[in-house]
């Protein structure tokens, strides 16, 4: 009897819990799946993924996997001065990501394009601090940081050019997350950083000091539409600040730092980390086919919230994926992402702290929902 009621009681939570997590309790994030590790000793700088293949850029050299297996494909670039190789001076300062049948690679100085097969096609001189370029037109659009005025500000602008990476028009500009400070610099972790993407098309980019504003862009640098939504950002707690405070001290670019200053301590005598009240409305911005992905600021312990939206602004789904774990800070700048939506599959990469290895992961979209487009490779 007493069995029978236990059971019984067992049966009533588990459907209470399902109802709370279905109807706004709490969200449950999607099923994700371990596809495997990437080779040991690998940490990568940048990555993309298409529907059959996942590309890592660590220190110059582009490896090429098999999805979902992870089988080591191909390998071509690598590090040096000469044609088809990239010059990184950090960690953090190169860029990746595949558009049809291109591979465009990045390091300061110069933007190189390979086929997907991995043969050199061409390069070009880019301009000073600029990063992420990706094609629209008959040229590219990417982000420049200037320096103006007597206090010396940092602004992040974006940028249109032109074949041969000459700049013909200024879209948007905001203040970057990183300033002067003398002694030395301030950062403000958690804070607004520019990032657009090109879809349609459309050069779309994402306005948070504004909150929540997506500006789009035709080719030429003319204003279409605003996506506008009455969204706002989180108030950011101590858990938020002591996480992204742990995060920071394990990057690269702050060993690299500490190395030069001596001790972490030493270097946070000409560092000032600080942080906003609360969070942007958006946090990130990607194509997704004909759609835009945005990534939000809303999270659980296992599960952050993405938007999935129509060039109209239509919310088409609300998506609560597994957390992923992020490039590092000057990387996320650059554009590089750990993460891609491809149809019905999340694909993500999380460093496991035990082994330090690398994993890639899958995970399948829950329900039926409104329909995805599936992006061209």
């Amino acid at each position: 009897m007493g069995k029978g009621v236990s059971m019984n009681r067992a049966t009533f939570l588990l459907a209470g819990f399902l109802l709370l997590a279905f109807s706004g309790g709490f969200p449950l994030p999607a099923a994700a799946q371990i596809l495997g590790l990437l080779p040991a000793g690998m940490s990568p700088d940048a990555v993309d993924f298409t529907a059959s293949e996942l590309y890592v850029l660590e220190r110059g050299k582009i490896s090429v996997f098999s999805l979902p297996d992870i089988a080591l494909r191909r390998s071509f670039g690598g590090s040096g001065s000469g044609p088809g190789k990239l010059a990184p001076q950090h960690h953090f300062d190169q860029a990746l990501r595949v558009v049809g049948d291109r591979v465009l690679a990045e390091d300061n100085a110069k933007l190189i394009i390979f086929s997907t097969a991995g043969q050199w096609t061409g390069e070009l001189r880019k301009p000073r601090n600029t990063v992420w370029f990706v094609p629209v037109g008959d040229g590219f659009v990417a982000k420049s940081m200037v320096v103006s005025g007597p206090e010396r500000r940092q602004d992040m602008r974006l940028v249109l050019y032109d074949s041969e990476l000459r700049e013909i028009k200024e879209l948007y500009r905001q203040e970057w997350f990183q300033q002067q400070a003398p002694p030395g610099f301030s950062t403000v972790l958690l804070g607004d950083l520019l990032h657009f993407a090109v879809v349609q098309g459309t050069i779309c980019v994402e306005e948070s000091p504004k909150g929540f504003v997506i500006e789009r862009f035709d080719p030429a640098g003319n204003r279409i539409s605003v996506i506008e939504k009455p969204i706002s950002g989180f108030r950011v707690t101590e858990e938020d600040r002591d996480r992204e405070m742990a995060l920071v001290r394990t990057e690269k670019r702050v060993a690299a730092m500490i190395g030069m200053t001596g001790s972490w301590d030493k270097l946070r005598q000409i560092w000032k980390i600080t942080f906003p009240e609360t969070t942007p409305a958006l946090r990130e911005l990607q194509a997704c086919g004909d759609d835009l992905l945005v990534r939000t600021f809303e999270r659980t312990e296992r599960a952050e919230k993405y938007l999935l939206l129509g060039l109209d602004g239509t919310i088409r789904r609300e998506l609560f994926l597994p957390l992923v774990t992020d490039p590092e800070t000057e990387a996320r700048v650059s554009g590089t992402a750990f993460f891609k939506l491809l149809g019905e599959r999340f694909y993500s990469l999380r460093r496991n702290d035990g082994t330090d290895r690398w994993e890639v992961w899958m995970t399948k979209l829950p329900g039926s929902g409104a329909p995805i487009s599936s992006p061209g490779l």
